[in-house]
């Protein structure tokens, strides 16, 4: 049976041609570009939590920040906390 497309809007051949692309570069090359997007999301939501939180503090911003990550406002908090301790925003 033949494979359909990841992309509606990609010919299979194309999109073939592009995931070999990929494979070639391998999977340290891939690692790196997740953790680049993973660096670019995170810089993007820290910017848009000043935009809508103009009046927060860095310290609020940031258990803002944590609280989206990681689900938990207990953990943000504690994070916070505990950078606080570390002079992290002195």
């Amino acid at each position: 049976m033949a494979r359909k497309p990841l992309s509606a809007d990609t010919p299979l051949e194309v999109e073939e041609i592009w995931l070999a692309g990929l494979r070639a570069r391998g999977p340290a090359w891939s690692v790196n570009r997740m953790a680049e997007l993973s660096d670019f999301c995170r810089q993007a939501a820290k910017e848009a939590i000043g935009r809508a939180n103009p009046a927060a503090s860095q310290p609020e911003r940031d258990e803002i920040l944590m609280r989206e990550l990681y689900g938990d406002p207990d953990l943000a908090s504690l994070i916070v906390e505990r950078r606080r301790a570390m002079g992290f925003y002195d």
